[in-house]
């Protein structure tokens, strides 16, 4: 704008014979187009500013949302076993695959005020299709159940050999838990193995009520 005036100045102070009145008039014409153009170029700049950060907002939400292609969940299995006994509320229960024999019990309502509690193993972990059998204090179990526990598809007369049996097959024994069952191969290791079910009184940890209750349900 400066430099338009400084341009038309000398023309009106140098030319006598130039209609000064027609000299102010395309002065004002030649402000007034000059303040329009520099008008129009503020407003352009002014938009560009405010639609940047806008775009930029935009884009950065529609890069964090999610594609909607997420991952399957994988639920774990369920095991349903059946709860027979001396427990408050006997039936069929669901428990997460891995579970232990005390979450079911658990489910089932704890334990009666007859039960032997130390007839099963709280701490084995459940196998799908079982039954469990919660003895009453004071009564043997039979073979027809292995440490409480009846297994679909096993035969109900089977026993668990004391000098072939595995930890856990040991552990399937009423009272029996990992601790006792390696104390059991420990022994018939050092002895060269059981020649009687009695000698299972002198593991340590077997007193006369436990041997009472296993010792239909074992054999050599």
């Amino acid at each position: 704008m400066s430099q338009i005036i400084a341009s038309i100045k000398p023309i009106l102070t140098g030319a006598k014979t130039f209609n000064k009145k027609l000299a102010l008039a395309l002065l004002g014409v030649v402000a007034l187009a000059a303040f329009l153009i520099n008008s129009a170029f503020s407003a352009a700049s002014g938009d560009a500013l405010q639609s940047g950060p806008e775009e930029s907002t935009s884009s950065i939400e529609a890069s964090a949302t999610p594609s909607g292609n997420t991952a399957p969940q994988i639920q774990e299995p369920s095991v349903y076993v059946h709860l027979v006994g001396e427990v408050r509320d006997p039936g069929l229960y669901s428990v997460e695959s891995g579970a232990r024999l005390i979450d079911a019990i658990i489910q089932a309502g704890g334990f009666t005020a007859r039960a032997d509690e130390s007839s099963i193993n709280l701490a084995r972990i459940l196998t799908d299709g079982e039954q469990i059998f919660v003895l009453k204090r004071g009564a043997v179990s039979n073979t027809s159940s292995i440490g409480g526990v009846r297994s679909s598809g096993t035969p109900q007369s089977a026993q668990i050999s004391l000098n072939r049996g595995s930890q856990a097959e040991l552990e399937q024994l009423p009272g029996v838990g990992p601790t006792l069952a390696q104390r059991i191969i420990d022994w018939r290791t050092a002895n060269g193995g059981f020649k009687s079910k009695t000698d299972l009184q002198n593991v340590a940890g077997i007193g006369d009520k436990m041997f009472a209750a296993i010792e239909g349900q074992v054999t050599l």
